[in-house]
């Protein structure tokens, strides 16, 4: 693997064995290095293909003016991530994220910290990354003597949420939205207060996390169950009944048109959430 364009001292352009563009990062990987000059392997920590988007090319020009120590910040935010949450998030988020966090270092510098109105949906729908995102906080806090707040976390938590769904930022958010609104109809349908630390509401979280990434990539279930749908329907009425309302929401708001597969998973979660909730007098 031989050096085609030295970008730091750091970072290097080559091409993998596939014949791919790459960038390949580690300490002092180019040192008194020259073009042509073979990839000390010892030194690679990590490699990334470059796309011919927009994104590849922000960040190759964004790499030619970056410490690696802010790459080496970034790096250990997202192990310890994955360590917390037990999970892997695609590449992408070592290029998102550290583009984040050098706009959050210059904002820093400025004093420009700015309101998420989706705080509130994010730290009660994703709270395993938004954990994530106060711990980033705190660290970025103490490394820039910044004064981020929960309004940056949550910020930072849809980063790691978008590597999980490996989705465009666009669709985590309208994905966000549509969570909320789902939530919405049941809570005020049954007239309830979740138990937001119960199991059957963790469970519908993540259904409805999934279902909404699904319904935005027209990737649904198939309808193959009836009988099942049947007996559901028979022996959940009263949920079902909920599940039709979200359906004619779905279809009216979005053109969405939630099959009976789906419709069969939404009232099995409904009836569970709705049993381990409080009832509003």
């Amino acid at each position: 693997m031989k050096i085609k364009k030295i970008l730091n001292n750091n970072a290097v352009i080559s091409e993998n064995d596939k014949g791919e563009e790459i960038v390949v990062m580690g300490r002092g990987l180019a040192f008194q290095c020259h073009t042509r000059d073979e990839v000390d392997a010892a030194k690679v920590d990590k490699t990334f293909v470059l796309k011919a988007d927009e994104q590849s090319h922000h960040f190759v020009e964004l790499l030619a003016d970056l410490d690696f120590s802010e790459f080496e910040f970034t790096g250990d935010l997202i192990n310890y991530a994955k360590a917390q949450m037990g999970k892997t998030f695609s590449n992408a988020i070592y290029i998102t994220l550290v583009d984040h966090i050098n706009t959050c270092r210059e904002r820093a510098a400025a004093g420009a910290y700015v309101k998420n109105t989706m705080t509130w949906d994010i730290k009660r729908l994703y709270k395993d990354e938004f954990a994530i995102g106060r711990e980033a906080v705190r660290r970025m806090n103490v490394r820039f003597g910044s004064e981020f707040d929960d309004n940056e976390a949550a910020n930072i938590a849809m980063h790691f949420v978008n590597a999980e769904l490996d989705s465009d930022f666009e669709t985590v958010f309208k994905i966000t939205k549509v969570i909320s609104e789902i939530l919405n109809i049941v809570k005020y349908h049954f007239k309830i207060v979740y138990d937001e630390e119960s199991l059957a509401y963790y469970r519908f979280t993540t259904h409805l996390r999934f279902f909404t990434e699904r319904m935005f990539s027209g990737s649904g279930y198939p309808d193959e169950s009836d009988d099942l749908f049947e007996m559901i329907v028979a022996k959940y009425p009263e949920y079902y009944e909920c599940t039709l309302k979200i359906k004619s929401f779905l279809s009216r708001k979005y053109g969405y048109e939630l099959g009976n597969e789906e419709s069969l998973y939404l009232t099995v979660h409904i009836a569970k959430v709705v049993r381990e909730s409080k009832k509003i007098s």
